[in-house]
């Protein structure tokens, strides 16, 4: 995760309530199209499948029996919590959310969420549920309808993403080793493996297949995803 996490406080759920109302249709599409953020005690806008690639939702019960609903928009890579369907706070990721003496950590990479969990205040946790029509739904379901399906996409982005580490990370090192930094203090490098540009492209579009699979399922390794982690940052 890059930076610090950014603590929200809620923030007058209850203001602008009719006014939030009256300009639904509005606010929401801004809202999902990524031009504007929610106000506060705007109501929870319906999850639309179709913009699935951009945005992701997740939700849990708090302490109180309050419904903590927290949506992920990456294409601003910012995160809104709602409780019970209002709107509290927004905050650009990674970022920390209040609810009461917890908190709900969020924050994402260019594949998918890396951490979505609410931290109870003697330091339990535990992961928000996808709300249905997600990413991270579809697939966490898919692994319980077809548990052989989902364990094998599982192992098949380990081989793609063990692969692409051992056949791109000399031709990586080789190209760094040709920097004006690198010459002052050593000598260039040349890699044993060279790949024709086409074979390259498949490698880096199977392993961002690969990233994508890993991060619907809440998979991290930093050794095996440093490709993806790189790529992000």
């Amino acid at each position: 995760m890059g930076g610090g996490m950014e603590d929200v406080r809620p923030d007058g759920s209850g203001s602008g309530r009719e006014q939030g109302d009256a300009l639904l249709g509005f606010e929401e599409l801004g809202s999902e199209l990524g031009g504007t953020a929610p106000r506060p005690g705007s109501p929870l806008p319906r999850f639309r499948p179709s913009l699935s690639l951009q945005r992701t939702r997740f939700a849990t019960e708090a302490a109180d029996g309050s419904t903590i609903t927290v949506d992920v928009n990456h294409t601003s890579q910012q995160a809104s919590m709602y409780r019970n369907g209002r709107h509290v706070s927004t905050a650009e990721m990674p970022a920390r959310f209040a609810v009461g003496h917890d908190r709900v950590e969020v924050s994402a990479t260019r594949y998918g969420m890396q951490r979505i969990h609410l931290v109870h205040a003697d330091g339990g946790q535990r992961r928000l549920d996808p709300a249905p029509g997600t990413p991270e739904h579809w697939r966490g379901r898919l692994s319980r309808r077809h548990p052989r399906v989902g364990r094998s996409l599982a192992v098949c982005a380990v081989i793609v993403l063990a692969a692409n580490l051992v056949l791109l990370a000399p031709q990586l090192l080789e190209t760094v080793s040709h920097s004006a930094i690198w010459a002052r203090h050593a000598a260039p490098l040349n890699s044993p493996i060279a790949l024709p540009a086409w074979a390259n492209t498949a490698l880096a579009l199977t392993s961002a297949l690969a990233g994508v699979e890993r991060a619907l399922t809440f998979r991290h390794n930093r050794l095996l995803d440093v490709d993806t982690d790189v790529v992000d940052a």
